[in-house]
């Protein structure tokens, strides 16, 4: 199941403009293929009695799908009815009188980021203890989700520049799957993100470079 994905595709919060309709078209596709998926495997799971993630965790990725489809389509749909408004010119303000300046400070020492002790054996979960999923796939391993968030770094700086409007999908997964790894080793997310930097960079020049 795609639990890594609940974020994946934050609420616009503005009426879509003409040229949000293809991203749109893009983003339904997508999130329709991955919520068949989801409902397939809860399907096997629930009749097969072997379910490795929790079924209502799959059932909660479901209905996150489902609520985001509707949000998209219902996007989609203002989207053919919207007439961009016409503002009459406001007239200028007057410029506010400058405050006066503040006592300088003396800077505060930033503090030292917390640390704690790794946690021990191979295997990982996502930091509230449950299981680490990422894509529709249970992670189990460190080394697994090491090698799932340089796969996806590398694709997400593609995406960034090619398909922008399906960046924000690969970043939540990145950002789930750096959240286990900095648990597991016991440092603050940005520290774990810059110690992989130079493996994504040599994943990215390999695939796309």
């Amino acid at each position: 199941m795609a639990h890594a994905l609940d974020d994946a595709f934050p609420a616009v919060a503005r009426p879509p403009a003409a040229g949000d309709a293809a991203k749109l078209n893009d983003e339904i596709g997508r999130l329709s293929q991955r919520l068949l998926r989801a409902q397939e495997s809860y399907q096997q799971d629930f009749f097969g009695g072997e379910a490795e993630v929790p079924l209502d965790v799959q059932l909660s990725v479901i209905e996150t799908y489902t609520a985001r489809l509707e949000t998209l389509n219902e996007q989609l749909r203002r989207l053919d009815t919207t007439v961009p408004e016409q503002r009459a010119p406001q007239a200028p303000r007057a410029a506010p009188a400058p405050a006066a300046a503040p006592e300088p400070r003396m800077p505060q020492p930033a503090a030292a980021p917390e640390r704690r002790a790794a946690l021990p054996g191979p295997g990982i979960t996502s930091p509230d203890g449950s299981p680490l999923v990422c894509d529709g796939s249970l992670v189990r391993t460190e080394e697994a989700a090491m090698g799932e968030y340089v796969r996806y770094a590398a694709e997400q700086r593609w995406v960034a520049t090619t398909r922008p409007s399906l960046a924000a999908g690969y970043d939540a997964i990145c950002n789930v799957l750096l959240a286990a790894l900095a648990h597991k080793h016991g440092v603050p997310v940005e520290e774990e993100r810059e110690s992989l930097v130079r493996h994504v960079n040599a994943r990215y020049r390999r695939d796309y470079g």
